[in-house]
């Protein structure tokens, strides 16, 4: 299988904002959810409620059109800004910057900038706040772009251009970069290719070459990777195979040590993956048959998993959010318009049904801490 790299652009980008974080300032359990979704731009594709993480209730606060397909979102909330793609082909596919007010009750669209790869599905802001990354899954590329120190997009994107063909005829035709993550304690960005069937690892700072990838099992598909708290492992969630691979993390490098199913139905659909706060237990959502949550006990040491139960959800959970203090999982099922709301066993790890909210095609959720301002409003 031939792959190759083209870099069309090579970018120096900007250092660290320096903002403090805002949840030492903020009410730790009245937060905010905004949520993505599968929408026209004259509809209020981004939407953003308050959810009490004591009791799990959500309420409606507002939202905002003027984006196509926002199916993915990031926030900095130091900021109260809200990073959005644009999942559309061509130059309609966007990186779009949003700001809000300090109780997100009134959103803006401050820009929209063409991304140069097609159907950007993931959006990630750096460590540092500097840098704006998406995944362009049709693109088959990365697009990075520098941001100013109020958080807007300062230049046009450098994109880092992917080629090959992999192993299924129908689903790896082309390179389809679905995710961007940062190694804990790196400046390594990893970005999940689910066409060719690898994991690049590309130095932030400068966009250029990636430095390393890894090959994972032809036709697994690699989608999208969680990080352990404790920072020593990384946990890889393949869509077409439905497996999840673990992986050591500890020397700056990923050493492959478990491979284990999520998905036992050979659905091909696994989709988004995460876990609890304190480490001991990982979620992997599947789609298109058995629709459900695939849970998973973390050993403390090893970092392996050993399956501890499955929770039944409504159709096609493509992404979820797990409550900053563990005890709620909130769950984007996009084929029957709703977000369900789960209490979390934090001894077992299990997950009980409390309800659901109407909410068209959802597609991602985000958790974030209200911050009252560092400066006087602009």
């Amino acid at each position: 299988m031939k792959n190759t790299f083209l870099i069309l652009t090579l970018c120096a980008l900007l250092i660290s904002a320096g903002f403090t974080s805002c949840g030492v300032r903020g009410n730790s359990n009245n937060l905010l959810l905004f949520t993505g979704s599968y929408s026209a731009p004259d509809s209020a594709g981004i939407k953003v409620f308050g959810f009490d993480q004591t009791t799990g209730e959500i309420t409606p606060v507002g939202g905002v059109s003027g984006v196509s397909n926002p199916s993915f979102i990031a926030v900095d909330a130091d900021r109260r800004l809200v990073y959005a793609v644009g999942e559309d082909s061509g130059n309609a596919s966007t990186a779009n910057v949003l700001s809000y007010n300090e109780d997100a009750s009134v959103m803006i669209l401050e820009q929209s900038v063409v991304t140069g790869g097609g159907a950007p599905c993931h959006i990630a802001l750096s460590p540092d706040k500097s840098r704006l990354f998406t995944a362009n899954y049709m693109g088959g590329s990365v697009s990075a772009f520098a941001l100013d120190s109020s958080g807007m997009i300062a230049d046009t994107a450098c994109v880092i251009q992917f080629h090959g063909i992999g192993t299924d005829s129908i689903r790896q035709s082309q390179p389809h970069l679905h995710q961007i993550t940062f190694m804990p304690r790196t400046s390594t960005l990893l970005a999940n290719d689910l066409g060719l069937d690898k994991i690049y690892m590309i130095d932030s700072p400068y966009v250029g070459q990636p430095v390393g990838e890894i090959s994972v099992r032809p036709g697994s598909g690699p989608r999208h990777t969680a990080y352990h708290p404790g920072g020593n492992f990384a946990y890889t969630l393949t869509e077409i195979s439905g497996e999840i691979l673990v992986f050591d993390i500890s020397g700056g490098n990923m050493k492959l040590v478990q491979t284990i199913a999520a998905d036992t139905l050979g659905a091909q659909g696994s989709a988004d993956i995460h876990l609890s706060p304190d480490g001991q237990y990982l979620y992997a959502s599947n789609r298109l048959q058995g629709d459900g949550i695939a849970i998973f006990r973390v050993n403390d040491f090893s970092g392996t998993l050993t399956k501890a139960g499955y929770q039944s959800t409504g159709e096609h959970p493509r992404n979820f959010v797990i409550s900053p203090n563990g005890k709620f999982v909130l769950v984007a099922c996009r084929d029957t318009d709703s977000i369900e709301v789960y209490e979390r066993n934090g001894h077992t790890g299990l997950l009980r049904y409390r309800y659901a909210l109407h909410h068209p095609a959802p597609t991602c959720l985000v958790l974030a801490p209200r911050c009252p301002p560092l400066r006087a409003e602009r």
